[in-house]
């Protein structure tokens, strides 16, 4: 079996960009009711801890720092969801942890630089990337986004880095001049079965000849029917998902694998959604 953390902080919840972070609560909950994974000594809880500015400089101008802090509303929510895929990247490389589950209130892929959009404030992925390579001494990265919704921010941050492969589904790639060897853009998918084999046609080739160090899943649920996206998928869509991503990370990264969920769809989706991921990631079902 495997380690795996749970990183989370009221204030994700209680704070989170509510427009698009429907059931971010709900969905941790649902882990705490699982007496399968509160029973397990594989699974361990982390109160998530703010990301430090320094941090969140290594990516972000100071203008744009001090914007989020003084003019959105969201700068406790963003500090503390940049944290939490921090310190969870912290410990899996520190072999405290096999693989984590993050709950961020708000996303990261529409963060560029110096601005975002979409719910977005800062670039989770980004400063736990720059992060791992400063401190740890990474060098290589591999990111798997399922959102719906082209990866704006994180492409451009990571355009002219080799050493970054961001693979995506949402079918579109936006400026021209995006789309270079480690950075994949794969078309939509209208239903579970064919996204389940594109992805697992897909993914795993790109990570085994990437070879990344540490692997990072953009678990964006809007893809789900009931949700906000233009893709059609069911809830018993992701934990298959999962599976795959899990299997990237073991066969070619050590098992190191950060999820990063956003509980961008009904309550319901993610109470039913999470505790599945959960249990991929530890193994559970795996040793029964």
């Amino acid at each position: 079996m495997k380690k795996t953390g749970i990183f989370y902080h009221e204030i994700c919840g209680r704070e989170a960009y509510k427009p698009l972070v429907m059931g971010l609560e709900e969905g941790f909950e649902s882990l705490k009711k699982d007496k399968e994974i509160t029973l397990a000594s594989n699974i361990l809880f982390f109160e998530s801890k703010p990301a430090e500015e320094e941090w969140i400089a290594y990516i972000h101008t100071k203008d744009w720092i001090n914007y989020v802090r003084e003019r959105t509303g969201y700068w406790r929510c963003s500090i503390y969801s940049a944290g939490g895929v921090v310190e969870a990247t912290k410990k899996v490389l520190r072999g405290e942890i096999d693989n984590a589950m993050v709950f961020a209130g708000v996303g990261g892929h529409h963060a560029h630089r110096d601005h975002a959009w979409g719910g977005c404030y800062f670039n989770l992925e980004a400063i736990a990337i720059e992060y791992a390579r400063r401190n740890f001494g990474v060098k290589r990265f591999a990111v798997v986004d399922i959102d719906t919704h082209h990866a704006d921010g994180t492409i451009d941050i990571f355009r002219d880095d080799e050493d970054v492969l961001y693979v995506c589904f949402c079918g579109w790639w936006g400026e021209k001049g995006e789309k270079g060897k480690a950075k994949v853009c794969l078309s939509h998918a209208n239903n579970d079965e064919e996204f389940i084999r594109k992805v697992e046609k897909e993914v795993p080739p790109l990570i085994r000849n990437f070879k990344p160090e540490i692997l990072y899943w953009v678990c964006g649920i809007d893809t789900h029917k009931a949700s906000y996206g233009t893709q059609k998928l069911t809830e018993k869509c992701y934990p298959e998902i999962a599976k795959i991503v899990k299997m990237c990370a073991d066969e070619n990264c050590n098992g190191r694998l950060i999820v990063m969920f956003y509980g961008n769809a009904p309550a319901w989706v993610c109470e039913y959604i999470t505790p599945k991921i959960v249990k991929c990631l530890a193994e559970i079902e795996t040793a029964k």
